[in-house]
């Protein structure tokens, strides 16, 4: 039996639409009717996981929430998603629940069962809402199926209801985009005033509609506007806690914080991935062949190596920045030094963090510890 504390990941693998730059798996085909079966799945795949791992109702402290889009549940649905937490964990001293949302698949209903679910059992329910952009050209451009007035009404409701921590995602640096869309974006973000902004460059990944199309980005001008969003948000006392991520104080998304931090967490659904006892475990990417009860799970064994750069790479991510151990120290002193001197490193309490200048290129600071 083990007595450690974990975060909890399901992933709802169900979009509406699937958008042009999205490589996360979900199926958008037919789906309604697979709902039900995918939960059936669900909770066996949780009873057996935990069982074969040896594990009773594990301790958690933060549930997420994500996918796909899991506001495509319907209240009946997210009653019994929460139930198969409950039943199969310890969630006495959970810490945050998160639920995903996409503003065209929000209603009254199923926010007013996801409040009674969550809100008045745990102090900090909170909501992270797809928005990507308050421009209808862009949204139109990365295959979203909301329009700009349905983020309104969906805040709307969240301020009827009295939920006030809900994050926005955004995106910046898409084809076509210009620096002036990316202010509107934030100014009309900082009027709704939510309590989390997450704020993510376009990437082109396999798989995706953009990658087809053979897209680029601009990396220069995806600079020029990461250093706005930086500096506009600061101004508004955004907390920059991650490369893409600002809080106002004591709004940080801890269930990310315990990944960054390298903490341990279960992922259930098709795709998601677990992470303890020096292990990765990642479920197969199939609906089909995951109702049919077919969990082929990918394990990665860490070794010390592997996981000395994983820290790294996450921590240096972070405001925390990466601490200074000896065994860090001799490995790395070379580049470590250099970076010291070239002013992309700074050490503070006796942690290397990336200097706010060279934020946007953390991923080329990052990849000379690899």
């Amino acid at each position: 039996m083990k007595s450690r504390k974990y975060g909890l990941y399901i992933h709802v693998p169900f979009c509406k639409s699937k958008c042009y730059y999205c490589d996360f798996y979900s199926v958008s085909d037919n789906f309604q009717n697979l709902i039900d079966d995918y939960l059936v799945s669900l909770s066996e795949e949780i009873f057996h996981f935990l069982k074969n791992n040896n594990f009773q109702h594990p301790q958690i402290i933060t549930l997420y929430i994500g996918g796909g889009t899991p506001s495509i549940l319907n209240e009946k649905q997210f009653i019994n998603l929460f139930s198969l937490v409950k039943k199969n964990f310890n969630i006495e001293d959970i810490k945050e629940i998160t639920v995903e949302m996409n503003p065209e698949s929000i209603n009254e209903n199923n926010l007013k069962v996801l409040k009674d679910i969550f809100y008045m059992s745990f102090n900090n329910f909170r909501i992270s809402l797809g928005v990507q952009s308050f421009n209808e050209k862009v949204l139109k451009f990365l295959g979203r199926v909301h329009g700009v007035k349905q983020i309104y009404n969906a805040v709307e409701l969240f301020n009827k209801l009295n939920i006030k921590n809900y994050n926005f995602d955004l995106i910046f640096g898409c084809p076509e985009q210009k620096i002036e869309d990316v202010e509107y974006d934030l100014n009309n973000s900082i009027k709704l005033n939510p309590v989390h902004i997450s704020y993510y460059a376009l990437s082109i990944e396999e798989n995706t509609v953009f990658y087809k199309k053979k897209y680029n980005v601009d990396s220069d001008l995806q600079a020029d506007m990461y250093n706005l969003i930086v500096k506009v948000l600061e101004e508004k006392k955004y907390v920059q806690y991650e490369i893409s991520n600002f809080a106002k104080k004591g709004f940080e998304c801890l269930h990310n914080i315990n990944y960054w931090l390298y903490k341990e967490y279960f992922g259930f659904g098709p795709s998601a991935v677990s992470f303890f006892d020096n292990k990765r475990i990642k479920n197969i990417s199939n609906i089909e062949e995951y109702i049919r009860d077919k969990f082929l799970y990918n394990t990665e064994k860490i070794d010390k190596e592997t996981a000395i750069k994983e820290k790294i790479m996450l921590a240096l991510r972070t405001k925390f920045g990466l601490s200074l151990e000896n065994e860090l120290v001799k490995r790395y002193s070379r580049i470590i030094e250099k970076f010291l001197k070239e002013e992309k490193l700074i050490l503070e309490n006796n942690c290397l963090k990336i200097s706010d200048r060279y934020k946007f290129l953390s991923n080329h600071i990052i990849l000379e510890f690899m």
